[in-house]
């Protein structure tokens, strides 16, 4: 064969094999991200006799082994009422029970009593309170297939099997929430014209950091659903519920794709145009 040649094809499938390789990498489905970022926004009918907007954010991250980090915000605006503080979260998770998930850290980076600051980076499960030391976050799990219960004779009680509360919201202590003074260090982002009970609560300010030892191997953050916030001490009150965004249109194939594509198919005709190869 001639060497001519020879070096031509040698050439040619290079081309296409590169080709190939691009088309490959640019089509393969992207690695799940570490973090999934639930957003709910609703009304509260209860504050002060005038509706007021609610909105808060968790974001779930199991970027460390073995940990699952929650952020919990209120988004919303300044509180006036109780029903206006949000004091909990309930979600549930559509693989297997996470049965081994404990709390092992509950951080407010800021804690306001009446628009002043009044201590920073507090341990939400150790608040010394009259010389007591309370939990005033707590974690609730289930396996029971009605969830976590909760206040009686409710006409909303918790479906989901996990949980965090600064309230106690009526659910059995034997399913781990807890709160020590209720709506007191709930999460607000200030005050809007309170009233007696708010102007006079200790908040954590805009948000608190959980972190969660136990997490399996395995886990699927994209697989927590059914988020639901919580606001005020009981399960009459309201609470709002992420809901999943619309799927995006169908993607058309990204340049790299096209270019690869494009590469192959100059390669081939290259090769097609080749007179037949004869020995040498």
């Amino acid at each position: 064969m001639s060497q001519l040649y020879s070096k031509k094809i040698v050439g040619y499938a290079a081309c296409c094999i590169s080709a190939l390789a691009v088309l490959t990498v640019s089509l393969m489905p992207k690695a799940d991200a570490a973090s999934m970022t639930f957003s709910a926004t609703g009304t509260n009918p209860l504050s002060g006799g005038n509706s007021t907007a609610l909105a808060a954010k968790a974001v779930f991250d199991d970027s460390i082994a073995g940990k699952l980090t929650l952020t919990l915000t209120n988004t919303g605006p300044g509180a006036s009422a109780p029903s206006d503080v949000l004091t909990g979260i309930f979600w549930d998770y559509a693989g297997s029970a996470l049965t081994s998930l404990t709390l092992s850290s509950a951080k407010a980076p800021i804690v306001i009593n009446n628009n002043v600051t009044t201590v920073t980076n507090v341990d939400l499960t150790k608040v010394v309170v009259n010389k007591t030391v309370d939990v005033e976050w707590g974690f609730a799990k289930t396996t029971a297939s009605s969830g976590l219960g909760g206040d009686s004779g409710v006409a909303n009680p918790v479906t989901q099997h996990y949980g965090l509360g600064t309230a106690g919201f009526g659910i059995s202590p034997g399913f781990g929430l807890s709160g020590g003074q209720q709506f007191d260090y709930g999460i607000i982002t200030g005050y809007d014209s309170p009233n007696s009970p708010v102007s006079g609560g200790t908040f954590v300010k805009n948000s608190a950091t959980f972190v969660f030892s136990g997490l399996p191997t395995g886990f699927d953050s994209t697989k927590i659903q059914n988020v639901r916030f919580q606001y005020g001490t009981g399960l009459d009150e309201p609470s709002t519920y992420y809901i999943a965004p619309p799927p995006p249109p169908k993607k058309v194939p990204e340049p790299s794709a096209t270019v690869a594509l494009g590469l192959f198919a100059v390669g081939a005709l290259r090769v097609a145009k080749k007179k037949p190869l004869v020995l040498a």
